[in-house]
């Protein structure tokens, strides 16, 4: 479920694991100016060096400072810690950088390289925007001045804190109040405008074109795919908000349809997601739950993922496996070219020594 966003507050993504992990951020010495990656294991688009302290990473027209650089490793490196120490132990007295977790790269550039694609994803989206024409629109500033307020206010309330303390308590020293603002704001017209881009390509595939796939590939399952409609509803305190789930579920029991949900906008999330198959429905409880033998159209039901309650609505189906798994290849080929081709048309700056510089000692 690509467009489905499991986006929490900012005091939940900064979760216990990760204020353990920070405990004590450093960032290791480094030779200023240096023209190749220190670590040779540390894979990026090819671009040129950067040697302005200010900048980490930078395309023609948007740039990510070192703390900014510091809120993405951290922040994705927390979350691949928990994954990664289920099937290695990370010795905590050791830097990211002197220990192997695979291939021949150290945790460090595991790390940093899934942090550096995700980067270089969002840059090209932000990008791709700004060739488009395409900013922030108000509402989605106001978005971004409510979570900086929430922020403020947890820092205050929970640490007594200012906002600029609780950014580098979580993410070291280079990470400021400013640098919160720019991550936000990157991430909101990145993932905003990537919406742009997938209903784009998947406009540009033609019945026919899938029709073709299908048949030149054997594809021929055709089982009918699903459709519903769902509400995110977030935890309270860290515990699911049952009132509010029971009101919905009970709302849904009334009038099944996907208009009912509406009305409970205030209270989640609310979105839809069409042509749904196991292979294809990424959050697993919900593959489960619209999967399970006897679901019927116009059920309702609850499941639990991350810090969320998904209040979900199966809607009727869609198109059959085989043309789901025909478009979704077309459509994995279009992506590409289109990904492949600002690859080409832009040029990356790194800044090399801050890149290979974060560190948890």
């Amino acid at each position: 479920m690509r467009s489905i966003k499991r986006r929490a507050s900012l005091a939940v993504r900064v979760a216990a694991v990760i204020l353990a992990l920070l405990a004590a951020l450093s960032l290791c010495g480094c030779q200023k100016g240096s023209d190749v990656p220190l670590s040779p294991g540390l894979k990026m688009i090819e671009g040129v060096p950067v040697y302005d302290d200010d900048v980490a990473m930078r395309t023609d027209h948007f740039t990510v400072t070192p703390g900014m650089m510091a809120f993405f490793f951290y922040d994705y490196g927390g979350e691949m810690i928990t994954v990664m120490e289920q099937s290695k132990t990370f010795d905590d007295s050791l830097s990211l950088h002197d220990q192997i977790y695979t291939d021949g790269l150290s945790w460090y550039e595991v790390i940093m390289n899934a942090t550096l694609e995700k980067v270089s994803t969002m840059l090209i989206y932000c990008e791709a925007a700004y060739a488009a024409g395409v900013a922030l629109t108000a509402e989605q500033s106001s978005a971004i001045d409510s979570e900086i307020s929430s922020a403020t206010m947890e820092a205050a309330a929970a640490y007594s804190m200012s906002l600029e303390e609780y950014c580098q308590a979580l993410y070291g020293p280079l990470m400021t109040a400013a640098d919160l603002r720019s991550v936000l704001e990157l991430e909101m017209l990145a993932n905003a405008y990537s919406l742009t881009v997938t209903a784009e390509l998947e406009g540009s595939i033609t019945e026919s074109a899938a029709r073709e796939y299908a048949a030149t590939n054997g594809l021929t399952d055709e089982t009918p795919s699903r459709n519903i409609a769902y509400i995110a509803v977030p935890y309270v305190n860290g515990a699911a908000n049952d009132s509010k789930v029971t009101a919905i579920l009970a709302a849904l029991a009334q009038a099944p349809r996907e208009e009912t949900l509406s009305a409970y906008t205030a209270d989640g999330t609310v979105g839809s997601e069409k042509n749904l198959t196991p292979d294809n429905t990424n959050i697993s409880a919900i593959s489960d739950w619209l999967f399970a033998p006897g679901r019927a159209s116009g059920d309702s039901g609850r499941i639990e993922a991350g810090s969320y309650t998904y209040v979900l609505l199966y809607t009727g189906n869609g198109m059959s496996y085989a043309e789901v798994s025909a478009r979704m290849s077309l459509y994995d080929s279009a992506y590409a070219a289109w990904y492949n081709g600002w690859v080409e048309r832009l040029e990356f700056g790194y800044n090399y020594d801050v890149i290979d510089g974060y560190d948890v000692t």
